[in-house]
């Protein structure tokens, strides 16, 4: 199947089938094709005694890649997830930049039992059950979005530490208890962490809280660009809001104290990204903002 795409203000995101083309169009009318040929996924080290069965304290370390043919070269491009490899750069292919965010391969060893995360199911009587690979794109002359994305926490100096994402696992797909990919990505700071706007947001709100007789305090935030893509950003673990919900925030609004509810091992904040685009709700590596919060303050 051909997807098309066009370079807008904010990136691209795409999940692809085995034979599907991406036609992604840059400002200058060029296309970038870029076929997915294959995906695989296998362990590279684990203390699981079974694997694919959580048991706390457990560690994998695991990659995965896809095989493209992008414009009309083979390319393999990969992964190495539970690492600090797992704060990747994107890849730059034809002026366009590739995040490689995941593929439903890992799931022959993963489960999903710690927040939604793996790719979307397909529709069709002669479609696999499950898409294979989830892309990030954006012309590389462009920035993820098109205004500066404020440190939503304070960055931790040369970049986020894979030792400070809860017990050392809790990056995004990260092996949670060694068997199940993280839906979010965990960064450990203290109770009363300040938590900032990392863009002008439309609306904010607790969407489950203590108060509401729920085991944590969760907010999402939601920002409609005028390119027709909304973004949805989450963090859990707050003690409590610093300004009243359902109030638009300007970048870099303090508007939470974070790293205090219902923890765990380590006093950390859970943050999440997703993208609506053509009628598709795509969660995506919380790293892609972070990367950009370090091209744009650090």
């Amino acid at each position: 199947m051909k997807i098309k795409r066009h370079a807008k203000s904010t990136l691209t995101a795409v999940e692809m089938v085995h034979g599907d083309t991406l036609e992604f169009f840059l400002r200058n009318g060029r296309c970038l094709s870029v076929e997915l040929l294959d995906t695989k996924a296998e362990i590279i080290h684990t203390t699981l005694k079974e694997p694919g069965k959580e048991e706390p304290g457990a560690t994998t370390v695991y990659r995965f890649w896809a095989e493209f043919r992008i414009d009309g070269v083979n390319v393999r491009l990969e992964r190495e997830v539970g690492t600090q490899a797992s704060f990747y750069q994107p890849w730059e292919f034809g002026g366009v930049h590739i995040w490689l965010d995941a593929v439903d391969a890992i799931f022959e060893f993963m489960q999903e039992t710690h927040a939604p995360c793996r790719l979307q199911e397909n529709c069709g009587h002669d479609a696999p059950s499950r898409r294979h690979a989830r892309l990030a794109l954006q012309e590389a002359s462009l920035r993820i979005c098109p205004e500066l994305v404020h440190p939503w926490c304070p960055l931790p100096l040369g970049g986020l530490n894979i030792e400070d994402c809860y017990r050392g696992e809790d990056c995004w797909l990260g092996a949670y208890d060694g068997a199940s990919a993280h839906g979010g990505l965990d960064i450990n700071h203290p109770k009363g962490t300040p938590l900032y706007a990392p863009i002008h947001l439309d609306d904010q709100f607790l969407y489950n809280s203590t108060e509401m007789g729920n085991n944590n305090n969760r907010w999402r935030g939601i920002r409609q660009w005028d390119d027709h893509t909304t973004w949805i950003l989450t963090t859990c673990h707050m003690t409590h809001l610093t300004v009243p919900e359902h109030s638009p925030l300007q970048a870099g609004m303090h508007y939470a104290e974070g790293a205090g509810v219902w923890v765990g091992d380590a006093e950390h904040t859970h943050f999440g990204f997703a993208v609506l685009d053509h009628g598709e709700l795509i969660r995506l590596d919380p790293w892609i903002l972070f990367w950009q919060m370090y091209q744009d303050f650090a």
